[in-house]
């Protein structure tokens, strides 16, 4: 199973998703049967239905939007776009159990279809289109994706990129491929998929549009339902309140906190995991292994003492692990994790190794399986490497009851989570002043040397670096006149750290 990403933010499962449409392809190839690991074989149609039972109660439980459309050669709004109540969930359930394969696709026409959906007039597209298909387009008739490298020619399709993200959208694209597409009839075709995807994420940085795209290929029963429900399931994660949700009194507390993990390196030693320069880790060519950056190492949260649902659809082998140890039922947890090694990248595997142990109260095994994370986690490719760092930092920091530490890496966190879809421009501008302000620790800590650089100059070089961040630090606030409530809340976080580290 193989994911792309396309855009510059990352999927999470804080993301809110309020306005959902599914895109399901119901062509004859949809009969075929998908291998299982069980050793069991279902029709992709049937494993389809099964996950958009899934999605349903779900959807009908959050009180979310939700949408169907479906395609053969023409295309079908199975289920209009709108809040799925109990009462109605029989009778869409029964639509959907009459869903029969036949005839060919036409995967852009359903694309305009859906965005159709999600249109809010003059103001663009917003919303999540999620695409399930495991063929190509070969039947649209009133939309399609041009190639940029050929001349274009005259026709009457109208063409699919700018129709699904006009000037003003925030449009969440996923699409989930059944099958390698290096045969005609074998799956979906992942060249022009990639082809077009790439096209949307130049469209999105040319008109400056908050967008996610994303592209997973799959190849049994089991990863084509997980996935299908991971792309409209939210799981609550561990102390989920961000920063626009706290009290101003709470935000000064958090951030003189976090201000003091980057002023005393000493006591804060894993900040410097955070920090480290990008020359000193691994380049992609020298990386042994790749992992996806949707890596799951994640603390779940089990409100009021009750497991997420779908942990074991969304997570595969690591959910009953998950499940076990939300249950405080450690031992159990640790035996499914032992069991399920094989198939888990080393650095999920030590990091909930670490998890469960500390749980346990052994610490010293807790400790040693955290070095093996971290040690995995070299091997990553950098580009795929922060948001991993911080969950081992964040796992770290709470072993070592370093709540300074801790603070530091869930403020980081969450304003990453919060921005995903956020404006282009600002995010940079966000990511900038990040980077800034985590290289004061070094100035700092010269103003404290006792030899070497000269503590007055040392202590003008610090004022100087940190003047220049207020001043980057104002232009995003101009930047962000009247708009994001979350990069209001990040900015007034990072000038109480700066006023801390005077």
């Amino acid at each position: 199973m193989t994911e792309v990403e396309y855009g510059t933010a990352a999927p999470s499962a804080t993301i809110p998703r309020e306005r959902n449409v599914l895109v399901l392809d119901l062509s004859k190839s949809m009969l075929a049967p998908l291998p299982d690991p069980s050793g069991s074989e279902k029709q992709k149609i049937e494993v389809a239905r099964t996950a958009v039972y899934r999605i349903l109660e779900n959807a009908e439980t959050t009180a979310s939007e939700f949408g169907l459309v479906t395609f053969t050669e023409s295309v079908r709004v199975a289920v209009p776009l709108g809040v799925i109540h109990k009462e109605n969930l029989p009778y869409v359930e029964s639509l959907i159990s009459m869903l029969t394969p036949s005839g060919r696709s036409a995967i852009w026409d359903a694309l305009g279809v859906g965005a159709d959906m999600l249109r809010r007039g003059a103001s663009g597209v917003h919303g999540t289109l999620v695409l399930v298909t495991d063929g190509w387009d070969n039947a649209s008739t009133r939309f399609e994706v041009r190639d940029p490298t050929r001349p274009t020619t005259a026709g009457t399709r109208v063409e699919l990129v700018p129709y699904l993200l006009p000037e003003g959208s925030t449009l969440t694209l996923r699409v989930i491929g059944i099958g390698m597409g290096n045969q005609r009839d074998k799956g979906v075709d992942s060249g022009k998929m990639n082809a077009f995807l790439t096209a949307l994420t130049a469209r999105a940085q040319a008109i400056g549009a908050p967008a996610l795209f994303t592209y997973q290929e799959v190849d049994t029963g089991a990863q084509l339902f997980a996935q299908m429900v991971n792309a409209f399931l939210d799981v609550d994660f561990e102390d989920g309140r961000t920063l626009d949700q706290l009290h101003p009194e709470e935000l000064a507390r958090n951030a003189g906190r976090a201000a003091r993990a980057l002023k005393e390196p000493q006591q804060h030693a894993t900040v410097a995991r955070l920090t480290r320069p990008a020359q000193e880790a691994l380049t992609e060519a020298d990386a042994p292994y790749s992992e996806a950056p949707a890596l799951e190492v994640d603390v779940v949260n089990a409100q009021s003492g009750v497991a997420p649902p779908y942990l074991r659809e969304r997570y595969g082998p690591l959910g009953s692990v998950i499940e076990s140890y939300l249950q405080n039922d450690f031992g159990g947890a640790l035996e499914q994790l032992h069991r399920s090694k094989a198939v888990l990248p080393p650095v999920t595997f030590s990091y909930w190794e670490a998890r469960i142990y500390f749980a346990r109260g052994e610490i010293v095994e807790a400790a040693r399986s955290l070095l093996q994370a971290w040690n995995a986690a070299d091997q990553i490719p950098l580009s795929h490497r922060a948001r991993i760092t911080r969950r081992l930092a964040l796992l770290q920091a709470k072993m070592q009851n370093d709540q300074e530490t801790e603070t530091l890496v869930r403020f980081l966190d969450d304003t990453e989570t919060k921005l995903a879809r956020a404006d282009p421009k600002l995010k940079q501008m966000l990511s900038d002043l990040f980077a800034r302000l985590m290289e004061l620790r070094g100035t700092y800590q010269l103003t404290r040397a006792t030899g070497g650089e000269d503590p007055a100059d040392a202590a003008r070089g610090h004022e100087s670096a940190v003047e220049e961040i207020f001043g980057l630090l104002q232009d995003t606030r101009l930047e962000n006149a009247g708009g994001d409530a979350a990069v209001e809340g990040a900015l007034d976080f990072i000038e109480i750290c700066l006023a801390e580290m005077r």
